[in-house]
């Protein structure tokens, strides 16, 4: 056994290079008194004593209460399992402030973040990629969520996606727009049965806020997919050309007017739409 890679791994599990050296001298002196643990760990007898209390504290020595005190190791299985605990701990509170800390930056940034883009800017995403660039955009959305997909090609793959929650993502996304106020409405093909989606947990969570923050129409058209954010946000969906069942690029184009004439064409559409009822009777108009 190395000392040195034992000595590392102390470490890692919270001690310090004090506390790990002279729990290791201890372990293999069986039980000493302070001056004897200093001078087997090599540790300056000023800072000796604050480094036992610690190890005590960690309960991972034990002190005998005599003229002078004399130490012994607890049992290193034990030991080490009260180490792996305060390192969890450790661990969660510190897992908890950054959530607090990022959870008050993105509102912080958010509020630093011009509001007006007078100028175009796009950017695309491939593959796996495309996911997380829609899931980014759906999320920032602040007033207004559109999503054109009254293609019977684009519905089954969105219904089979979802069946097999590999959209788990975009869904909580949305969700949390509908809790914050964000009017969300899609159309989708009427060729599809998407009956069998509302037993998705998420999705009924969704179908709570049917007719209220949430509307849905039926269409059948083959054009190409797309999603407006706030009037302002376009995704542009690319089938791929090779197995058009799967998506192959989302392009995200920032650009007003764009989203405009866009947002022109959906509500030309929705108006003509049917209502989603579903098998529960729910409506959305």
């Amino acid at each position: 056994m190395k000392l040195s890679i034992v000595f590392e791994k102390l470490k890692k599990l919270g001690l310090t290079g004090y506390e790990a050296q002279a729990y290791l001298a201890l372990l293999k002196l069986g039980d000493a008194e302070a001056d004897e643990i200093a001078a087997a760990a090599k540790i300056p007898m000023g800072r000796i004593y604050n480094v036992l209390s610690n190890l005590e504290e960690y309960r991972l020595i034990r002190a005998q209460d005599t003229r002078p005190r004399k130490y012994a190791c607890v049992e290193p299985a034990a030991a080490m399992e009260r180490l792996l605990k305060n390192k969890h701990e450790e661990l969660k509170q510190a897992a908890s402030e950054l959530e607090t800390l990022s959870s008050d930056l993105a509102s912080e940034l958010s509020g630093v973040r011009g509001e007006q883009h007078t100028r175009s800017f796009w950017t695309v995403a491939i593959g796996d990629e495309s996911h997380e660039l829609a899931g980014e955009c759906i999320s920032a959305a602040k007033k207004e969520v559109l999503f054109f997909m009254p293609s019977r090609m684009t519905s089954e793959r969105i219904k089979n996606k979802v069946i097999k929650g590999l959209y788990s993502g975009i869904i909580k996304g949305l969700l949390d727009n509908l809790e914050k106020g964000v009017e969300v409405r899609a159309i989708l093909s009427r060729d599809v049965d998407f009956s069998e989606l509302e037993e998705n947990p998420a999705i009924k969570k969704m179908l709570m806020h049917m007719g209220n923050r949430f509307e849905c129409r039926l269409a059948e058209i083959p054009a190409t997919p797309f999603d407006i954010i706030d009037g302002e946000n376009v995704l542009l969906k690319m089938q791929n050309p090779i197995n058009p069942e799967e998506l192959f690029a989302v392009v995200n184009v920032r650009d007003t007017k764009l989203a405009v004439e866009l947002r022109k064409k959906f509500f030309t559409i929705w108006d003509k739409a049917e209502a989603y009822t579903g098998k529960t009777g729910n409506c959305c108009d």
